[in-house]
């Protein structure tokens, strides 16, 4: 959406004449503009000489008359004017630089929080469907910029075309281009699915000499198989009926406003390369010397990381290494997807979430833009890296690796509410202690594996998958879960699963097999024949998941019940 001052004075003097030329006298200047703008947000029809309203119109006129408009700024509403009001009903929380922003445009009340109006203007942006109305300049426009970029960049394209202010005006109405809203480091934009549409347009239009306009109306009347002589005349409907170039239109306009399920935003760590470099080196050697196998110790021996152990079972985590048991030896292979990954190098949280968002039709703000650029993500539109980090995340299946700050987010963050990102730092603090800088980027790790999702305003809310896991955490031993470095891992969590699913079977072992070592030894057979693992890394695991609430001495607990579903839920 996209209302200036001026729009509202035009809707205002709408109530005293329908003519346009009068308004003009009384309102010249950018009036065509203004009108033709109003037109296509859909609140107003042009028809020889005259203006009215729309029902929306009707309705953004009861805002109108509200307002003191005399002391609005020259731009009342735009994309990140929405945003904003978007962030603010959903969370009820509004920082307070965007507070300024609200105030200005008297959507506050006396507490700070939502009035009326801004209730209001938020309802008609969402009840309300644009015109598409294409320019040969508009498509020129789209096809130029960046698709994701900040706020300065988009300055800077629309200074040098002829009415780039315009222009931009225009797709935000539209819904082809959203600002985001300011931050510390600025702000950015996206062009949206609609936008990318719109450029496939021009494969269908010889010569643009007109603009192609599409209502609601015009495709109720192509659906229904009926056309009129301006819908032939722009090329969408001919003696064989809907043309490619008017289905082209059609999908353009329909996907106007469309906001869909956001990819997971997948991170990849710098020791998490160093460890997939030495894997495949050791693999190489192993080619040459086959009693030399990527076991724990002989990556040790040639990786340099702080933390091999949680190194490798956050790769496994990802399905970027998997385990085996060969030659009486647990070792650790990379996947293919592991072997893609080592090519392309570090990308964080921040970085994918600028294209996770644009790419759903959601705006990313300036902070994950300019990790995109930084990591490769970005350039021009979504990069190769971009797009392929993208079909790894859509691809895997994530399995469970709980951090101490895992477990510690998801104690602190409550389920069905919204919590702010500077109170989670300081709740994990209290709870686990730690740097505020180990716990930001745990905090976004958190958001990789599934667990939260942190909102444009820093305010975080826990997934389906994230509620889940919190309940199978509060019904096991928090204090254990906490204290032990390596508790849920890929490898506990792939025993749990085994045992949730051959659960008649581990019932009669339980009963009837004979204990050996504090453990029933069918148990470890039963495993082995799922789990390409050790006797001793299985008995390890499963002394882990007895301790920690998830396992029974004859049972799978509800912990443990609970935390296999949550996985079986999300990729079912």
């Amino acid at each position: 959406m996209f209302l200036k001052k001026r729009h509202l004075e035009i809707l205002r003097e709408m109530k005293k004449t329908d003519v346009q030329e009068e308004i003009r006298k009384k309102l010249p200047e950018d009036f065509k503009s203004r009108i033709l703008e109003l037109f296509i947000l859909g609140f107003v029809e042009l028809e020889d000489g005259k203006i009215t309203f729309t029902d929306a119109g009707k309705k953004l006129m009861e805002i109108v008359d509200k307002l003191n408009i005399e002391e609005l700024p020259d731009v009342f509403v735009d994309t990140e004017i929405i945003k904003i009001l978007q962030l603010s009903e959903e969370t009820n929380y509004i920082p307070e630089n965007w507070k300024v922003l609200l105030k200005e445009r008297q959507m506050l009340d006396e507490n700070e929080n939502l009035n009326e109006i801004g209730k209001e203007i938020l309802k008609i942006f969402t009840e309300t469907h644009p015109v598409l109305y294409l320019t040969k300049e508009i498509i020129d426009f789209i096809n130029k910029i960046p698709k994701i970029s900040t706020l300065e960049d988009l300055i800077t394209h629309k200074n040098t075309v002829e009415y780039g202010d315009n222009i931009v005006n225009a797709l935000q109405a539209m819904r082809m281009l959203y600002i985001s809203p300011r931050t510390e480091r600025g702000q950015a934009y996206t062009t949206t699915k609609t936008a990318d549409l719109a450029l496939k347009i021009l494969s269908y239009v010889k010569v643009f000499n007109r603009p192609l306009i599409l209502k609601g109306s015009d495709i109720e009347l192509l659906k229904s198989g009926g056309t009129s002589k301006e819908l032939d005349e722009m090329g969408f409907h001919d003696e064989k009926g809907v043309t490619e170039l008017g289905n082209a239109m059609i999908d353009t306009y329909e996907s106007m406003g469309i906001v869909e399920e956001k990819t997971l935003p997948i991170y990849v760590l710098d020791d998490e390369i160093k460890v997939l470099e030495g894997l495949l080196k050791l693999e190489e050697i192993n080619k040459h010397t086959p009693d030399i196998l990527p076991t724990y110790s002989e990556i040790q021996r040639r990786v340099d990381v702080e933390d091999l152990g949680e190194i490798l079972h956050t790769l496994e985590s990802k399905e970027l290494i998997e385990r085996k048991f060969m030659k009486n030896k647990d070792t650790y292979w990379v996947t293919n997807w592991g072997r893609t990954i080592v090519e392309l190098g570090v990308v964080t949280t921040e970085g994918m979430k600028a294209i996770t968002y644009s790419l759903s039709g959601d705006v990313p703000i300036a902070e994950w833009v300019l990790a995109g650029k930084e990591e490769g993500l970005i350039k021009k539109g979504v990069t190769q890296k971009g797009h392929t980090m993208i079909k790894f995340s859509k691809s895997i299946k994530r399995k469970p690796y709980l951090t101490k700050y895992d477990i510690a987010i998801l104690l602190k963050v409550p389920k069905g509410k919204y919590i702010h990102k500077d109170e989670v730092i300081k709740l994990v603090q209290d709870l686990v202690g730690g740097d505020e800088k180990a716990i930001i980027k745990a905090i976004g790790e958190a958001e990789s594996k599934g667990f939260i999702v942190e909102l444009q305003n820093k305010i975080i809310k826990l997934t389906d998958l994230g509620t889940d896991v919190k309940t199978a955490i509060e019904y096991a031993k928090i204090d254990e879960l906490l204290s032990t470095k390596f508790g849920i891992t890929p490898t506990t969590f792939n025993i749990l699963k085994v045992i949730y699913n051959n659960l008649d079977k581990f019932n009669k072992i339980w009963k009837e097999s004979r204990e050996e070592r504090g453990y029933k030894e069918d148990e470890i057979k039963l495993i082995k024949k799922n789990l390409s693992l050790s006797e001793e890394e299985i008995h390890k695991a499963l002394v882990i998941l007895r301790a920690l609430g998830f396992l029974g001495k004859k049972s799978i607990t509800k912990a443990g019940e609970i935390l296999v579903k949550a996985y079986e839920k999300l990729y079912a």
